[in-house]
Protein backbone atom coordinates (compact mmCIF):
# COMPACT_ATOMS: atom_id res chain seq x y z
CA UNK A 1 0.00 0.00 0.00
CA UNK A 2 2.89 2.35 0.72
CA UNK A 3 4.20 1.87 -2.81
CA UNK A 4 0.76 2.61 -4.24
CA UNK A 5 0.50 5.81 -2.17
CA UNK A 6 3.97 7.00 -3.24
CA UNK A 7 3.22 6.45 -6.94
CA UNK A 8 -0.09 8.29 -6.64
CA UNK A 9 1.52 11.21 -4.82
CA UNK A 10 4.19 11.49 -7.53
CA UNK A 11 1.54 11.44 -10.25
CA UNK A 12 -0.71 14.05 -8.64
CA UNK A 13 2.22 16.33 -7.71
CA UNK A 14 3.54 16.21 -11.27
CA UNK A 15 0.16 17.25 -12.62
CA UNK A 16 -0.28 20.09 -10.14
CA UNK A 17 3.18 21.54 -10.78
CA UNK A 18 2.58 21.64 -14.52
CA UNK A 19 -1.16 22.30 -14.71
CA UNK A 20 -0.66 25.99 -15.55
CA UNK A 21 0.85 25.07 -18.94
CA UNK A 22 -2.02 22.85 -20.10
CA UNK A 23 -4.35 24.31 -22.70
CA UNK A 24 -2.12 27.28 -23.56
CA UNK A 25 -0.38 25.68 -26.52
CA UNK A 26 -1.62 26.44 -30.01
CA UNK A 27 -0.81 24.89 -33.36
CA UNK A 28 -1.83 26.61 -36.56
CA UNK A 29 -2.66 25.11 -39.92
CA UNK A 30 0.52 26.73 -41.27
CA UNK A 31 2.61 24.39 -39.09
CA UNK A 32 1.20 21.26 -40.74
CA UNK A 33 2.31 19.14 -43.68
CA UNK A 34 6.05 19.90 -43.40
CA UNK A 35 7.88 16.71 -44.42
CA UNK A 36 5.59 14.48 -42.37
CA UNK A 37 5.74 11.49 -44.73
CA UNK A 38 9.54 11.40 -44.51
CA UNK A 39 9.38 11.77 -40.72
CA UNK A 40 6.83 8.96 -40.49
CA UNK A 41 8.98 6.68 -42.64
CA UNK A 42 12.31 7.43 -40.98
CA UNK A 43 11.59 8.48 -37.41
CA UNK A 44 14.04 6.87 -34.94
CA UNK A 45 11.33 7.30 -32.31
CA UNK A 46 9.13 4.89 -34.25
CA UNK A 47 11.96 2.38 -34.52
CA UNK A 48 12.63 2.54 -30.78
CA UNK A 49 8.95 2.12 -29.98
CA UNK A 50 8.58 -0.77 -32.41
CA UNK A 51 11.63 -2.52 -30.96
CA UNK A 52 10.54 -1.94 -27.39
CA UNK A 53 6.98 -3.16 -27.82
CA UNK A 54 7.97 -6.16 -29.93
CA UNK A 55 10.60 -7.43 -27.46
CA UNK A 56 9.12 -10.57 -25.90
CA UNK A 57 11.40 -12.83 -23.94
CA UNK A 58 10.03 -16.26 -24.88
CA UNK A 59 9.97 -17.43 -28.49
CA UNK A 60 6.58 -19.11 -28.11
CA UNK A 61 5.12 -15.86 -26.72
CA UNK A 62 6.58 -13.99 -29.68
CA UNK A 63 4.98 -16.46 -32.09
CA UNK A 64 1.64 -16.13 -30.32
CA UNK A 65 1.91 -12.35 -30.46
CA UNK A 66 2.69 -12.38 -34.20
CA UNK A 67 -0.27 -14.70 -34.84
CA UNK A 68 -2.56 -12.41 -32.81
CA UNK A 69 -1.39 -9.40 -34.83
CA UNK A 70 -1.94 -11.21 -38.11
CA UNK A 71 -5.40 -12.32 -37.00
CA UNK A 72 -6.33 -8.81 -35.93
CA UNK A 73 -5.19 -7.31 -39.25
CA UNK A 74 -6.99 -10.02 -41.24
CA UNK A 75 -10.28 -9.68 -39.34
CA UNK A 76 -10.20 -5.88 -39.09
CA UNK A 77 -8.68 -4.74 -42.38
CA UNK A 78 -11.84 -2.86 -43.40
CA UNK A 79 -12.00 -1.16 -39.98
CA UNK A 80 -8.32 -0.13 -40.26
CA UNK A 81 -8.80 1.27 -43.77
CA UNK A 82 -12.02 3.09 -42.79
CA UNK A 83 -10.43 4.55 -39.65
CA UNK A 84 -7.49 5.92 -41.62
CA UNK A 85 -9.88 7.28 -44.26
CA UNK A 86 -11.83 9.05 -41.48
CA UNK A 87 -8.54 10.30 -40.08
CA UNK A 88 -7.19 11.90 -43.24
CA UNK A 89 -8.32 15.37 -42.16
CA UNK A 90 -6.77 14.92 -38.70
CA UNK A 91 -3.65 12.75 -39.14
CA UNK A 92 -1.27 15.46 -40.46
CA UNK A 93 -2.22 17.67 -37.52
CA UNK A 94 -1.80 14.81 -35.02
CA UNK A 95 1.62 13.96 -36.47
CA UNK A 96 2.65 17.62 -36.22
CA UNK A 97 1.71 17.74 -32.54
CA UNK A 98 3.60 14.49 -31.86
CA UNK A 99 6.68 15.89 -33.62
CA UNK A 100 6.41 19.11 -31.61
CA UNK A 101 6.23 17.10 -28.37
CA UNK A 102 9.04 14.72 -29.39
CA UNK A 103 6.73 11.71 -29.11
CA UNK A 104 6.81 8.52 -31.23
CA UNK A 105 4.82 9.12 -34.40
CA UNK A 106 3.14 5.73 -34.22
CA UNK A 107 0.97 7.16 -31.45
CA UNK A 108 -1.02 8.66 -34.33
CA UNK A 109 -2.81 5.29 -34.44
CA UNK A 110 -4.26 5.56 -30.91
CA UNK A 111 -7.33 7.53 -32.15
CA UNK A 112 -7.86 4.89 -34.84
CA UNK A 113 -8.25 2.27 -32.10
CA UNK A 114 -10.12 4.50 -29.67
CA UNK A 115 -12.66 6.15 -31.97
CA UNK A 116 -12.02 5.06 -35.55
CA UNK A 117 -11.03 8.72 -35.98
CA UNK A 118 -14.69 9.71 -35.71
CA UNK A 119 -15.03 13.05 -33.94
CA UNK A 120 -18.19 13.39 -31.88
CA UNK A 121 -18.37 9.72 -30.91
CA UNK A 122 -19.11 9.06 -27.22
CA UNK A 123 -18.55 5.75 -25.42
CA UNK A 124 -20.85 4.10 -22.89
CA UNK A 125 -18.45 5.30 -20.16
CA UNK A 126 -18.71 8.92 -21.27
CA UNK A 127 -15.41 9.15 -23.16
CA UNK A 128 -15.61 11.48 -26.16
CA UNK A 129 -13.72 12.78 -29.17
CA UNK A 130 -11.08 11.19 -31.36
CA UNK A 131 -8.87 10.56 -28.28
CA UNK A 132 -11.80 9.33 -26.14
CA UNK A 133 -11.06 11.42 -23.06
CA UNK A 134 -13.28 11.04 -20.01
CA UNK A 135 -14.35 14.44 -18.58
CA UNK A 136 -12.07 14.39 -15.52
CA UNK A 137 -8.89 13.65 -17.50
CA UNK A 138 -9.85 16.20 -20.15
CA UNK A 139 -10.26 18.96 -17.57
CA UNK A 140 -7.02 17.99 -15.83
CA UNK A 141 -5.17 18.52 -19.10
CA UNK A 142 -6.67 21.91 -19.88
CA UNK A 143 -9.82 21.18 -21.87
CA UNK A 144 -13.12 22.93 -21.19
CA UNK A 145 -15.92 20.42 -20.65
CA UNK A 146 -19.32 21.79 -19.63
CA UNK A 147 -22.89 22.07 -20.92
CA UNK A 148 -21.97 24.61 -23.59
CA UNK A 149 -18.49 23.57 -24.72
CA UNK A 150 -16.77 20.19 -24.93
CA UNK A 151 -13.20 20.65 -26.14
CA UNK A 152 -12.74 16.89 -26.29
CA UNK A 153 -14.43 17.42 -29.68
CA UNK A 154 -11.91 20.13 -30.66
CA UNK A 155 -9.40 18.08 -32.71
CA UNK A 156 -6.37 20.35 -32.18
CA UNK A 157 -6.87 21.13 -28.49
CA UNK A 158 -7.72 17.51 -27.64
CA UNK A 159 -4.62 16.29 -29.50
CA UNK A 160 -2.41 18.71 -27.57
CA UNK A 161 -4.05 17.49 -24.35
CA UNK A 162 -3.47 13.86 -25.40
CA UNK A 163 0.21 14.58 -26.10
CA UNK A 164 0.59 16.14 -22.64
CA UNK A 165 -1.24 13.22 -21.03
CA UNK A 166 0.91 10.62 -22.79
CA UNK A 167 4.11 12.49 -21.86
CA UNK A 168 3.11 12.52 -18.20
CA UNK A 169 2.18 8.86 -18.25
CA UNK A 170 5.62 8.11 -19.63
CA UNK A 171 7.25 10.33 -16.99
CA UNK A 172 5.55 8.18 -14.34
CA UNK A 173 5.99 4.70 -15.82
CA UNK A 174 8.98 5.00 -18.20
CA UNK A 175 7.55 2.05 -20.13
CA UNK A 176 5.53 2.34 -23.36
CA UNK A 177 3.54 -0.81 -22.68
CA UNK A 178 2.42 0.59 -19.33
CA UNK A 179 1.66 3.94 -20.98
CA UNK A 180 -0.62 2.27 -23.54
CA UNK A 181 -2.23 0.11 -20.86
CA UNK A 182 -2.83 3.22 -18.76
CA UNK A 183 -4.35 5.06 -21.70
CA UNK A 184 -6.82 2.23 -22.17
CA UNK A 185 -7.60 1.19 -18.59
CA UNK A 186 -6.74 4.36 -16.66
CA UNK A 187 -3.52 5.12 -14.80
CA UNK A 188 -5.05 4.45 -11.36
CA UNK A 189 -5.84 0.87 -12.31
CA UNK A 190 -2.32 0.30 -13.66
CA UNK A 191 -0.73 1.92 -10.59
CA UNK A 192 -2.83 -0.34 -8.36
CA UNK A 193 -1.76 -3.50 -10.24
CA UNK A 194 1.91 -2.44 -10.12
CA UNK A 195 1.74 -2.00 -6.35
CA UNK A 196 0.70 -5.64 -5.93
CA UNK A 197 2.23 -7.52 -8.85
CA UNK A 198 5.43 -5.75 -10.00
CA UNK A 199 6.51 -2.81 -12.12
CA UNK A 200 6.68 -4.36 -15.61
CA UNK A 201 3.83 -4.86 -18.06
CA UNK A 202 4.47 -8.60 -18.18
CA UNK A 203 4.06 -8.84 -14.41
CA UNK A 204 0.62 -7.17 -14.42
CA UNK A 205 -0.67 -8.21 -17.84
CA UNK A 206 -2.84 -11.09 -16.65
CA UNK A 207 -4.33 -8.95 -13.88
CA UNK A 208 -5.61 -6.28 -16.28
CA UNK A 209 -9.01 -6.31 -18.04
CA UNK A 210 -9.06 -8.49 -21.16
CA UNK A 211 -9.64 -5.41 -23.32
CA UNK A 212 -6.41 -3.87 -22.00
CA UNK A 213 -4.47 -7.12 -22.41
CA UNK A 214 -5.43 -7.07 -26.09
CA UNK A 215 -4.80 -3.34 -26.49
CA UNK A 216 -1.02 -3.68 -27.03
CA UNK A 217 -1.54 -6.30 -29.72
CA UNK A 218 -4.18 -4.16 -31.44
CA UNK A 219 -1.94 -1.10 -31.27
CA UNK A 220 1.12 -2.82 -32.74
CA UNK A 221 -0.94 -4.55 -35.41
CA UNK A 222 -2.78 -1.40 -36.45
CA UNK A 223 0.47 0.60 -36.37
CA UNK A 224 2.21 -1.95 -38.55
CA UNK A 225 -0.57 -2.06 -41.14
CA UNK A 226 -1.55 1.60 -40.80
CA UNK A 227 1.95 2.84 -41.47
CA UNK A 228 2.06 0.81 -44.71
CA UNK A 229 -1.28 2.26 -45.83
CA UNK A 230 -0.36 5.86 -45.03
CA UNK A 231 3.01 5.66 -46.78
CA UNK A 232 1.47 3.92 -49.80
CA UNK A 233 -1.47 6.30 -50.22
CA UNK A 234 0.36 9.40 -49.01
CA UNK A 235 -0.75 12.05 -46.54
CA UNK A 236 -2.99 14.95 -47.59
CA UNK A 237 -0.90 17.85 -48.85
CA UNK A 238 -3.11 20.49 -47.29
CA UNK A 239 -5.79 20.76 -44.66
CA UNK A 240 -9.52 20.84 -45.39
CA UNK A 241 -9.98 23.36 -42.61
CA UNK A 242 -8.37 26.38 -40.99
CA UNK A 243 -8.48 27.69 -37.42
CA UNK A 244 -9.53 31.09 -36.14
CA UNK A 245 -8.94 31.69 -32.40
CA UNK A 246 -11.75 33.75 -30.86
CA UNK A 247 -13.36 34.68 -27.60
CA UNK A 248 -17.06 34.50 -26.78
CA UNK A 249 -20.09 36.54 -27.68
CA UNK A 250 -20.85 34.83 -30.99
CA UNK A 251 -23.08 32.03 -32.20
CA UNK A 252 -22.65 29.65 -35.11
CA UNK A 253 -25.78 30.82 -36.92
CA UNK A 254 -24.64 34.45 -36.96
CA UNK A 255 -21.06 33.55 -37.86
CA UNK A 256 -22.32 31.43 -40.78
CA UNK A 257 -24.45 34.30 -42.03
CA UNK A 258 -21.75 36.99 -41.94
CA UNK A 259 -19.02 34.72 -43.31
CA UNK A 260 -21.14 33.13 -46.09
CA UNK A 261 -20.21 29.67 -44.83
CA UNK A 262 -23.12 27.18 -44.90
CA UNK A 263 -24.40 26.85 -41.34
CA UNK A 264 -24.50 23.05 -41.58
CA UNK A 265 -20.83 22.97 -42.59
CA UNK A 266 -19.79 25.34 -39.80
CA UNK A 267 -21.65 23.28 -37.19
CA UNK A 268 -20.06 20.10 -38.52
CA UNK A 269 -16.58 21.60 -38.14
CA UNK A 270 -17.32 22.94 -34.65
CA UNK A 271 -18.99 20.10 -32.75
CA UNK A 272 -17.30 21.29 -29.55
CA UNK A 273 -19.80 24.15 -29.34
CA UNK A 274 -22.61 21.93 -28.08
CA UNK A 275 -25.37 24.54 -28.26
CA UNK A 276 -23.97 26.43 -31.25
CA UNK A 277 -22.83 29.31 -29.04
CA UNK A 278 -19.33 30.52 -28.21
CA UNK A 279 -19.72 31.50 -24.53
CA UNK A 280 -18.37 34.81 -23.27
CA UNK A 281 -16.50 33.25 -20.34
CA UNK A 282 -13.01 34.67 -20.80
CA UNK A 283 -11.64 31.57 -22.57
CA UNK A 284 -10.19 31.56 -26.08
CA UNK A 285 -11.71 28.92 -28.33
CA UNK A 286 -10.92 27.46 -31.76
CA UNK A 287 -13.35 28.22 -34.55
CA UNK A 288 -12.81 25.86 -37.47
CA UNK A 289 -13.64 27.20 -40.94
CA UNK A 290 -13.32 25.64 -44.43
CA UNK A 291 -10.03 26.02 -46.27
CA UNK A 292 -9.62 29.56 -47.62
CA UNK A 293 -11.89 31.32 -45.09
CA UNK A 294 -9.43 31.97 -42.25
CA UNK A 295 -8.31 35.50 -43.13
CA UNK A 296 -11.79 36.55 -44.25
CA UNK A 297 -13.36 35.44 -40.97
CA UNK A 298 -10.52 37.04 -38.97
CA UNK A 299 -11.14 40.34 -40.79
CA UNK A 300 -14.87 40.17 -40.07
CA UNK A 301 -14.29 39.45 -36.38
CA UNK A 302 -11.74 42.26 -36.09
CA UNK A 303 -14.31 44.73 -37.43
CA UNK A 304 -17.07 43.62 -35.08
Amino acid sequence: MTKLLIINVIFVTTLLLNAVSFGKEFISERELFIGLEMKLANSPDIERLEMYISQISKNEEKLDSEKEKENFISKNRKFIEKSLENGKKYIPMVLSVLVKHNLPLELVFIPAIESGYINGITSSKGAAGIWQFVPQTARTFGLVVNKQVDERLDPIKSTIAAANYIKYLYSIFGDWKLVLASYNAGHNKVISKISYHGSSFNSIDKHLPKQTQNYIVKFTALSQEGKKILLKEGLPKESEMEVVPLRGGYDIKTLAKISYIPEKKLRELNKHFLKGVIPDDGNEYNLYVPKGYERFVEAILNKS
